[in-house]
């Protein structure tokens, strides 16, 4: 993804396919939605109670408008006889729905569930109104006749034959992620990331509650790169840990994939990156990858050659540790006795 003027819309449309955040005929439909809508002044943002547990739920259902099925994740909120569902946008995926619970049955209402920005544009967003049918202990809930949103009457999430489940997801020690490149074109330098969403023993896990976080190296003392909003114009606050499923359409791809950095990159010796895996809303338990780091300028090794060297290992692509016998495009990473690694790309 390459930056591109606001005005191109076309543009949106290939931000958005290569993000891998909506397929692109459905991004399209922006094409069809009137840009710069003004925010409504009574427009009520549904937010669950202060403290109410989020549980995590696994989303199916299938998508009309591609004929595809989607699998995706979203957090569900119970309270007495209200209930509430974050994440059934894919548009706004942190917007909240709020229903009402009686017999079984979770009646959500058409409501405005906010606004999301879209390269300097913003639409207001409206969920058009659900049933859903529960069983007793709300750990599945059903739409067979799914639900959509809207903005400006035309719609944009369409769903049908949708099966909520409950997960209990267990914590796990994440993959270490791995920055295959750094480079830069006309507007700036930015990093290439893999980021696997499965743990150490390569076990799929749940990339909603997947975080990152990217460090520098500046002449052996590291710190917290710390994206701000003076450098991201379309963050609404400074950010140090990037959950895998955020984007800002702009800087910062969907999983790492593509991320411009700012500030004194010519001091930088290198780039580091962890992955943090969350669990658990109010008894949270945490749990970070080792620390992928990419070189940027030489060190001692490269004057003295192999002497030093600790452990020499080898990953693919998707961050997994492979057998130094391994053949393709890998990545070799070199730790020395001082402490100090080098990473680099080798083909073999």
């Amino acid at each position: 993804m390459k930056k591109i003027t606001l005005l191109l819309l076309v543009g949106f449309v290939a931000m958005f396919a290569q993000a891998g955040v909506l397929n692109q005929d459905k991004a399209a439909k922006l094409q069809n939605v009137k840009a710069n809508v003004a925010v409504k002044a009574d427009g009520d943002i549904v937010t669950p109670p202060a403290g109410a547990e989020e549980m995590l739920y696994s989303f199916q259902g299938h998508d009309t408008y591609i004929d595809q099925d989607k699998t995706f994740e979203v957090f569900v909120v119970v309270d007495n006889n209200d209930i509430y569902i974050k994440g059934l946008s894919e548009y706004l995926t942190d917007g909240w729905v709020k229903g009402t619970i009686a017999d079984d049955v979770a009646t959500f209402p058409a409501a405005y569930m906010g606004v999301f920005e879209f390269w300097g544009d913003q639409y207001e967003l409206n969920f058009d109104g659900a049933e859903f049918t529960m069983n007793d202990d709300a750990s599945v809930l059903t739409a067979a006749d799914g639900y959509t949103t809207s903005v400006e009457g035309e719609l944009l999430d369409e769903f049908i034959n949708v099966t909520l489940t409950k997960v209990q997801p267990e914590i796990a020690t994440p993959a270490t992620p791995t920055i295959t490149n750094f480079t830069e074109d006309d507007y700036g330098h930015y990093v290439l990331m893999t980021i696997p969403a499965t743990d150490v023993d390569g076990n799929e896990i749940f990339a909603a509650l997947l975080s990152y976080q990217l460090l520098i190296d500046r002449n052996g003392e590291q710190s917290v790169y710390e994206f701000t909003t003076d450098n991201y114009e379309f963050l609404e606050e400074n950010m140090t840990v990037v959950p895998y499923n955020f984007t800002d359409y702009y800087d910062i791809d969907v999983a790492g994939k593509q991320v411009y950095l700012y500030g004194d990159i010519d001091e930088w010796n290198a780039i580091g990156v962890k992955s943090i895996y969350t669990v658990g809303d109010k008894s949270r338990e945490t749990r970070e990858s080792e620390i992928f780091w990419y070189q940027l300028k030489p060190t001692a090794i490269d004057a003295v050659g192999t002497t030093g060297v600790v452990e020499t290992s080898y990953y693919d692509l998707q961050g997994r540790r492979v057998d130094a016998r391994a053949t393709g495009l890998l990545i070799k990473k070199v730790e020395m006795s001082d402490g100090t690694t080098r990473v680099e790309k080798v083909m073999r």
